[in-house]
């Protein structure tokens, strides 16, 4: 957005993650402009990892998961929590959910369980944290959201129509900084080849 035009990049997505795991859903971090996708490797989807995209360099890396739920009983979403990059496990038999946070950006080794909630059935969906590190799901046609530092419940009724499908929860934050509008123009990699 700075220079004001649009560039192809040359670093190609991993090749051999074969599938994201939630669609087009992606998670931006607190780390200088990354964007994180959940992938698996294979056909048979063996291994799951997160792909992590630098904004700034342009490059692709991956980062391990925590070995602890890397089983088929469990659905990963990636959040960010305080700041920092999660993972947030459902356990679909029993209905435990937990946390895992990245202490240290890109260490693999530094992943940490902070919470186990336990009050979620199969069915819930989870939408991750939001900035104040409350939790926010979608359980039995309510939205909820959860203080885990105070223990309290807020239930929101009739947030959409029955029959509505959410994918994702974006929150909004107010600025008052101005965005200036930019002139956009592409820029072709084919530019002076004849």
């Amino acid at each position: 957005m700075r220079k004001g035009l649009w560039e192809l990049i040359t670093e190609r997505f991993p090749s051999h993650i074969t599938t994201l795991t939630n669609g087009n859903y992606f998670c931006v971090d607190g780390h200088d402009g990354h964007l994180h996708w959940l992938g698996c490797i294979g056909e048979k989807y063996e291994s799951e990892r997160i792909v992590a995209f630098d904004l700034g360099s342009e490059t692709f890396r991956e980062i391990r998961l925590p070995d602890f739920i890397l089983d088929d009983n469990r659905q990963n979403s990636l959040g960010v929590l305080a700041e920092k990059l999660c993972v947030i496990t459902h356990v679909r038999v029993d209905g435990t959910c937990d946390v895992w946070v990245m202490d240290k950006y890109g260490v693999a080794e530094s992943w940490v369980k902070r919470y186990v909630f336990s009050r979620f059935n199969e069915y819930a969906c989870v939408f991750g944290f939001t900035s104040r590190n409350e939790f926010l799901f979608e359980e039995d046609e309510y939205l909820v959201l959860y203080d885990p530092n105070a223990n309290t419940l807020k239930l929101f009724e009739h947030y959409c129509p029955p029959d509505c499908c959410i994918q994702n929860i974006v929150e909004y934050v107010d600025s008052l900084v101005w965005v200036a509008p930019a002139k956009y123009e592409m820029v072709d990699d084919d530019r002076g080849k004849n």
